[in-house]
């Protein structure tokens, strides 16, 4: 009786064993037979991936064939700004200039300078105050715009007129701009 134990024993172990390499099979087996993507979809996602690479490549070198050209308008631009030795009296008469002509009046007119790194630039921030009608200051803004100078407006605070300057019911209008001086 014993042997048979040991037998009895051996034969379930040996059992259990087959049963768990068959099922090693059989799940190697589904997953050889499952619905993978094909050699010919990998080839047409890789070349399709090939193509994006190589017209990247293609731009970046374009680009980087550009860089002396933009380098030259960046310089050309730079020439046509105003130098700092004279650039301020210029700004004042234009600004005078086209507040005349608009019927306006601008006053606490303020300069602040910083120096641009890398460049051989000074950025001016200018906050003025405009007083006038309200077709005057368009007609300023477009003067400013339409200037042979350069002139970025970062903002306007519209506020009606409340000091004795100007018309009854004209508009005050704080201006905030910048522009751009070479260094002699």
């Amino acid at each position: 009786m014993p042997r048979f134990a040991l037998k009895k024993q051996f034969i379930i172990v040996g059992l259990a064993i087959l049963l768990l390499a068959d099922a090693a099979f059989a799940y190697f087996n589904f997953k050889m037979s499952s619905p993978q993507q094909s050699h010919e979809q990998t080839l047409v996602a890789e070349t399709r991936q090939l193509g994006l690479v190589r017209a990247d490549v293609k731009r970046a070198t374009e680009i980087r064939e550009k860089i002396p050209q933009v380098l030259k308008q960046f310089d050309d631009f730079e020439n046509t700004l105003l130098p700092a030795s004279k650039g301020y009296s210029v700004i004042s008469q234009e600004m005078d200039e086209y507040a005349r002509d608009t019927h306006l009046i601008v006053d606490n007119v303020k300069f602040h300078e910083k120096e641009v790194t890398g460049r051989n630039l000074t950025e001016l921030t200018l906050e003025s105050s405009v007083t006038g009608d309200y077709n005057g200051i368009v007609r300023f803004l477009n003067d400013l715009q339409r200037s042979k100078h350069v002139y970025i407006v970062d903002g306007l605070d519209v506020d009606s007129q409340t000091s004795g300057q100007g018309p009854v019911g004209a508009l005050r209008i704080n201006l905030h701009m910048r522009t751009y001086f070479r260094k002699a």
